[in-house]
């Protein structure tokens, strides 16, 4: 009787449903083998040959003074340079960031800003500046601070990087915006070659001091002596590189400076113009240069702008060569107590004119009449500025009579030259009075001469 393989019918009965979990599964083997999550492992078998080829250079490595290294030192100090991995925990907190840090990218990098800011106050935003920094955790690195000619302040902040971007934002905010510059620099390859170097420093060193401690000649002793000085040196020098980037990625730079607004003073100015004429109804129509009769009367309008944009308060006017009575101008548009920004005042003033004279002076050969003008301009809210002047001149000429004078006249201008005549005398008198003595003096001396002269010409000669 024929018998059938047990484990041949077993394998003809194994159900089609396990040959497709099987191939599901190794599907799946592949595709974790290809899946971002074993990216580290690929870089890992990528830096390999490269840890490898390094290893035979290592071991035939050879110390300061020449003489080999062992291969268990040089895996010492290569697995000192070589950083262990960081493992972050689910618990961390930095599964999901909300934003960018440089730790967060597993870069050291150095930020800096510098702002620049106006402000009406100088002083007032600089404690503003300082309280925001301190809020933020930051400190003031250096201040510079100016008050004449403009005031001025110069402040650098450090704040950890983490705070950079809101202590940039509140710090703008303590004035005028003028100028913003940020820069930022990646020292990640600087900062791991120079701990490499410290550690391969810090290794030649010691070896330095273990060869000194042996050595026994006193020429070997001071070679030694001397590498190792050098090599402490650069080694403190590497360390102080180090240290001075590592402070540099910790805390991030902001130069802030603050300098006073500039001052826009509001804008003033006044203009001042005169006419003279006959006509009593409207004199602001009249000219610049006018001739009258001896008896006549002439009105005197004076008109006054405000050019600026600011009121004019207390406007005052004076004459530099009349004594007029300024009281008397009326005023027939606005007035003097205050004159609005674009506005017009105007007043006029009658002057009469008796038997040639205006004002007391003769003015039949033209008489300027100087008018100036005084204001005081005042801001919106009121405070006083500083006053704005203005000037116009006017002239006028009375006409002379052509008659035979009659004869008031002719007394009158007698009396005048007998009066004239007599001040001269007078001046003069005056010029001389302090020289009298010397004159006397003087007519004494010629006195003398002129009668001594005269005896001796009157005495008889001598007899022979």
């Amino acid at each position: 009787m024929h018998h059938a393989n047990p484990t041949a019918t077993k394998s003809k009965r194994r159900p089609l449903g396990f040959m497709l979990l099987a191939l599901l599964s190794a599907f799946f083997v592949l595709f974790s083998a290809c899946s971002p999550g074993n990216d580290d492992d690929a870089a890992v078998s990528m830096d390999a040959p490269a840890d490898d080829m390094a290893a035979p250079e290592s071991a035939m490595a050879t110390d300061d003074s020449g003489g080999p290294v062992s291969e268990q030192a040089a895996d010492e100090e290569s697995a000192l340079a070589r950083p262990e991995p960081v493992e972050l925990s689910e618990d961390s907190g930095l599964a999901v960031p909300t934003a960018l840090t440089p730790a967060d990218l597993g870069r050291d990098i150095i930020y800096r800003a510098t702002i620049e800011v106006q402000a009406d106050d100088v002083a007032a935003a600089n404690r503003e500046a300082v309280a925001i920094v301190q809020g933020l955790g930051g400190i003031v690195f250096s201040q510079s601070t100016r008050t004449e000619p403009r005031p001025r302040t110069e402040i650098t902040f450090k704040v950890l990087p983490g705070d950079f971007s809101t202590a940039l934002e509140r710090l703008a905010g303590v004035g005028k915006l003028i100028d913003q510059v940020i820069s930022s620099d990646d020292v990640t390859e600087i900062i791991v070659d120079l701990e490499s170097r410290i550690i391969t420093a810090e290794a030649s060193v010691t070896r330095l001091r273990k060869f000194l401690e042996e050595a026994t000649q006193l020429e070997d002793v001071a070679q030694l002596e001397r590498e190792l000085l050098d090599r402490e040196t650069t080694l403190e020098r590497l360390r102080g590189q180090l240290r001075t980037l590592s402070d540099q990625v910790d805390l991030a730079t902001i130069t802030l400076t603050i300098t006073q607004s500039p001052t826009v003073l509001p804008d003033t100015g006044i203009r001042v113009t005169a006419w003279v004429s006959e006509d009593a109804q409207d004199p602001c129509l009249g000219v610049q240069n006018i001739t009258v009769e001896p008896d006549a009367s002439v009105y005197l309008c004076l008109e006054v702008e405000n050019t600026g944009t600011s009121a004019l308060t207390d406007v005052d006017v004076s004459t530099r060569n009349l004594r007029l009575n300024l009281d008397n101008f009326r005023p027939v548009q606005g007035n003097f107590n205050r004159i609005e920004a674009n506005e017009l005042m105007a007043a006029v003033l009658e002057l009469p004119i008796e038997e040639g004279r205006l004002a007391g002076r003769v003015a039949t050969r033209g008489l300027p009449i100087e008018l100036e003008v005084l204001a005081t301009p005042v801001d919106f809210d009121g405070t006083a500025l500083d006053e704005v002047w203005g000037e116009s001149v006017v002239w006028v000429q009375v006409d002379t009579d052509d008659a035979l004078p009659g004869f008031g006249d002719s007394v009158s201008d007698g009396a005048s030259g007998v009066v004239a005549v007599f001040s001269v005398v007078l001046i003069v008198v005056g010029v001389l009075l302090p020289f009298l003595p010397i004159i006397a003096a003087l007519a004494a001396l010629i006195w003398w001469i002129r009668s001594r002269r005269n005896r001796k010409a009157e005495s008889p000669p001598p007899a022979s």
